[in-house]
């Protein structure tokens, strides 16, 4: 059952786009500031964990929002990915203030979009991603938002369903999300990043995370670690880690700090800084008409690891 604060239905928005969507993504901000998308690499020493009961998910203390997982698979970064997808095609196909927000799609445009590889195992990981997607469950507390149980895809007719369609997915995504972006609590994520940060989780969730903040507070790297999904990591081995994924993001984004201070009054705390706008995120922002179509490079997918942080 769900419980909101003015017991309305749910829809999905219409967003403020200047420009539109465009190729970019777009995310709920209670979904990038939680650690529903682990930044780990699952493989053999870093089992994908199953959650059978009600588990609590890091959130930051000061936001008052409350996330708990209570069925499916762990999520990671690369089934972030296709969710944002899913988004994008949401808000790009014009069934924005619609109760039902459905997606067709064939595997290899979706593979195509994401910039990976075409392949039988590309193709499987998508299926794998989507399956996990379909089966994980949510309970959400966000204050003046909503509070109540959700699912990322409600219902999905896949490959292995005898359908009458030319697709090889007819997906559902939960309308009970939708209310994670009322009062404009989204985020635009620049494609022109996420190329740019390909085969790096972590710095891919810390700019998720940081493009839900103008200005964001300093942050100790415990905290970081946790909502980042790596709560088990030794701390100096995620530090070790961080600091280079600061510095990609830096370059990606053009922001103006991005890294972890060693002096001054913030010594030992993450420090982002925002307010430098560059050339590129200027060209993100253009009028279609007035921009060149990029297409990405393909990027190989992510196989199992025996490192469970993928990048130490």
């Amino acid at each position: 059952m769900t419980a909101t604060p003015n017991n309305t239905l749910a829809a999905w928005h219409k967003l403020q786009l200047p420009h539109g969507l465009g190729t970019n993504f777009v995310t709920a901000q209670t979904l990038a500031r939680s650690a529903i998308f682990s930044t780990l690499t699952y493989g053999p020493k870093a089992r994908r964990p199953q959650y059978l009961s009600k588990t609590q998910l890091a959130t930051t203390d000061t936001s008052g929002i409350k996330v708990f997982q209570t069925a499916g698979q762990g999520l990671d970064q690369g089934d972030a990915d296709v969710f944002y997808e899913l988004l994008r095609r949401v808000v790009n196909s014009g069934q924005e203030r619609h109760r039902e927000a459905r997606v067709y799609f064939n595997r290899g445009e979706v593979i195509k979009a994401l910039g990976r590889t075409p392949g039988g195992n590309t193709r499987k990981l998508l299926d794998d991603s989507l399956d996990r997607l379909f089966h994980a469950e949510f309970e959400f507390s966000v204050p003046g938002l909503f509070v109540g149980k959700s699912r990322l895809i409600l219902k999905m007719l896949g490959p292995e369903c005898e359908s009458e369609t030319e697709h090889d997915y007819d997906v559902l995504l939960d309308v009970e999300l939708a209310r994670l972006f009322d009062g404009g609590q989204w985020t635009l994520l620049r494609r022109s990043v996420m190329q740019s940060l390909k085969g790096n989780p972590l710095a891919k969730g810390l700019y998720a995370y940081y493009s839900t903040h103008l200005s964001p507070y300093p942050m100790l790297p415990g905290t970081l670690r946790d909502l980042m999904g790596r709560k088990g990591m030794q701390l100096s081995k995620f530090v070790a880690v961080l600091r280079p994924a600061l510095a990609e993001v830096k370059k990606a984004t053009g922001w103006a700090k991005c890294e972890l201070e060693l002096t001054e009054k913030n010594a030992g705390k993450v420090v982002v800084e925002r307010n430098k706008k560059n050339k590129k995120e200027a060209k993100d922002t253009a009028p279609a008409s007035a921009a060149k179509t990029e297409v990405p490079e393909p990027v190989a997918e992510t196989v199992a690891s025996d490192d469970p942080y993928g990048d130490i």
